[in-house]
């Protein structure tokens, strides 16, 4: 007689309780710890809170991350196919909102297919259109304007005097904001993704810097991405040129924050790779690419996707409605896209860090400029020593990003000859 095995009914989310917290996968020494015990647990998808009492798949597999990505008619990219939006269960306090409105803004960030083509098109080709060596010279005159405030000699924090500043500002460089217009909305901005009491003015704010910036330009065009976007016929009104500005000012600056602060550590903490590096035997770069693979600034991208129907995952019931968090810190260390091999790894870039399918970010190339200029001119100018033991770092308590709470560090002028840097230890 032949034995029937009875099949385990799939996990779904609305059934479990006392999930693990999103923010704990970014928030300790080890960037991998969680993710392990999460997967040796549930597999390359699991159930986690964003935030409590609001749960959300993780999904750790780089292979079902591409998958996902690649498919916007299954998985969508807009907030109002979430269902703890349209049953109502998101309290209005919720730092959640800041992420997935209730109505989302009029940019490709928040849209999928036609509409999401139609208003992606003007990043594209503005972006496509921008001079790499007006780029460089933008972020070379940003990052010497904060070199001159940081002053001959000191002790600095570099995530909040150097990463933050250094990103927010040159990306804010590119659409043509005046310095001090450009500061107030960095201040903005920081109100707005910490969710602080100040979010909503900060908001208003930010929106009207962007539609005055945007009639001045329509007024008067530059060579700046705003000046490109105002000329574009893609965009059908203003408000869609100014929402479309905003998310890559936010979402590019916290990026690079992470990215600039992790590399920056790197540097600071590990000898061996300082080393080749100021011996010339590594590039800058590959500096970059060695976080982008064992850090991921972005290591869960405020990028939700919402299940446009029921499914099934890793033995995980995905319900129409439930949100998916891609977990690309997971991701890059799916061996699976490792050989083991050292040599093989060289100018490996199939990290998930900047995103795979339609909403792949379009400023790879921009961003990595800014990164490598920013370090670059920071190095060169100052001599650099940690002031604590890289162990008594703390981390960011975000769910989405990670990097140093604080890189506190003394600094003196570098006493530099040609290219040669030198890094105090």
């Amino acid at each position: 007689m032949e034995r029937v095995v009875a099949r385990t009914p799939p996990v779904e989310l609305t059934s479990l309780t006392g999930l693990t917290p999103l923010s704990a996968t970014t928030g300790g020494a080890d960037s991998q710890e969680i993710y392990d015990v999460l997967r040796a647990r549930w597999g390359v998808v699991a159930p986690v809170d964003m935030e409590p009492g609001v749960p959300a798949w993780l999904v750790m597999g780089h292979a079902e991350i591409c998958e996902i990505t690649r498919n916007e008619s299954q998985f969508s990219r807009d907030p109002r196919n979430w269902r703890w939006h349209y049953d109502g269960l998101l309290s209005e306090r919720s730092a959640l909102l800041g992420i997935s409105p209730r109505e989302p803004r009029n940019s490709s960030y928040h849209h999928d297919g036609e509409h999401r083509r139609r208003l992606r098109q003007p990043l594209d080709d503005g972006l496509e259109a921008l001079p790499e060596k007006l780029v460089v010279a933008q972020v070379e005159e940003v990052s010497m304007r904060l070199v001159e405030e940081l002053g001959g000699s000191g002790e600095a924090d570099l995530v909040q005097d150097w990463a933050k500043k250094v990103g927010f500002l040159a990306v804010t460089a590119l659409f043509g904001f005046d310095h001090d217009t450009a500061n107030q909305m960095m201040v903005d901005s920081a109100h707005i993704m910490d969710h602080t009491g100040e979010a909503a003015q900060a908001r208003d704010r930010m929106g009207r810097n962007l539609m005055a910036h945007v009639q001045a330009r329509k007024a008067t065009a530059g060579s700046d991405l705003t000046s490109s976007f105002v000329r574009h016929p893609s965009f059908h009104d203003d408000r869609e040129i100014a929402d479309s500005m905003s998310v890559p000012l936010i979402a590019a600056s916290e990026f690079l924050t992470a990215w600039i602060a992790l590399t920056l550590r790197l540097l600071l903490t590990d000898q061996r790779f300082a080393a080749r590096w100021t011996g010339g035997r590594i590039a800058l770069d590959d500096a970059l690419d060695e976080v982008l693979w064992r850090e991921a600034p972005a290591a869960n991208p405020p990028l939700p996707r919402y299940s446009m129907g029921d499914l099934e995952l890793d033995g995980k019931l995905i319900r129409k409605g439930d949100a998916l968090i891609m977990a690309v810190a997971a991701a890059n260390q799916d061996p699976l896209v490792h050989t083991g091999n050292m040599w093989d790894e060289v100018g490996n870039r199939a990290h998930l860090a900047w995103g795979v399918g339609p909403h792949r970010c379009p400023a790879s190339r921009q961003a990595r400029i800014i990164a490598r200029v920013a370090i670059n001119r920071l190095l060169t100018e100052l001599d650099l020593e940690l002031a604590v033991e890289d162990h008594d770092l703390a981390w960011v308590p975000s769910p989405w990003v990670r990097h140093p709470q604080a890189l506190p560090v003394r600094y003196a002028r570098a006493r530099s000859s040609g290219t040669e840097i030198y890094v105090v230890r």
